[in-house]
């Protein structure tokens, strides 16, 4: 079922939230860190998820009012980052990361200034990113940087 933008809506994240932020978290994050590490330790998770939760500002992201992920976006003067976009596994491949970020484009698009994110080499949601029209600017030891621009060449 591919879901609809009007049913997408943030709410700010509460500290109610950790609980189903961090399963998220896990349940995303598993077959990445498998995949591009070789191991998942749940305690290691555990302290990446708890400094990352207490480092940024994050909205829960809803579809009807049920959390199915959260994101952090920050508004720069430059640029839009998306810091963090998690959605859990029972809600992924419906839509849902699609439309919260074609909301953070439009947004971004409104203002003038480009969406800038950092994705794991072995995420698959890289292929959504360049669907989605995101170009690679650069890489580090262990993320791809992208870029969506609307001035961008071809848009």
């Amino acid at each position: 079922m591919r879901l609809s933008l009007m049913q997408l809506s943030t709410r700010p994240a509460t500290a109610s939230d950790a609980a189903f932020a961090r399963e998220a978290h896990h349940g995303a994050y598993r077959d990445v860190v498998l995949s591009q590490f070789g191991n998942w330790d749940d305690a290691d998770q555990d302290r990446y998820f708890d400094s990352d939760w207490r480092g940024a500002k994050f909205d829960i992201i809803l579809n009807d009012n049920t959390p199915c992920g959260y994101a952090a976006v920050e508004y720069r003067s430059d640029d839009v980052h998306v810091r963090e976009l998690v959605i859990h596994p029972q809600w992924q491949n419906q839509g849902i990361g699609t439309a919260f970020l074609k909301q953070v484009m439009d947004s971004a698009a409104q203002k003038g200034l480009p969406v800038r994110l950092g994705t794991f080499h072995r995420n698959r949601a890289l292929h959504l990113y360049q669907r989605l029209g995101f170009r690679e600017t650069g890489r580090t030891e262990i993320h791809v940087l992208l870029e969506w621009s609307m001035t961008a060449p071809g848009r």
